[in-house]
């Protein structure tokens, strides 16, 4: 506040705040062209791996539905002979 007073700023103004930080540029933590092209083919690959089990899944439980609705109409159609019979 003194400073800005005395009008010892320009137009640039910067803050500090004590915050420390340090650099680290190790093989494993730092990306190139040829890694972040990499990363992405693996990255696409997972998720069209992802949408294909979801295809597939989506395909069994169709099936496995027509199954269960079949097997359940069949029950019902049972019981309701024995109920008429009964």
């Amino acid at each position: 506040m003194i400073c800005r007073k005395l009008d010892l700023f320009s137009d640039a103004f910067v803050a500090i705040d004590g915050s420390k930080f340090k650099a680290v540029n190790h093989r494993d933590l730092n990306f190139t062209r040829a890694k972040l092209k990499y990363r992405l083919n693996l990255i696409n690959e997972s998720i069209t791996k992802y949408l294909s089990q979801i295809d597939s899944a989506d395909r069994q439980k169709a099936l496995v539905s027509k199954v269960k609705v079949e097997r359940l109409e069949n029950k019902i159609s049972t019981l309701i002979k024995e109920v008429k019979n009964g």
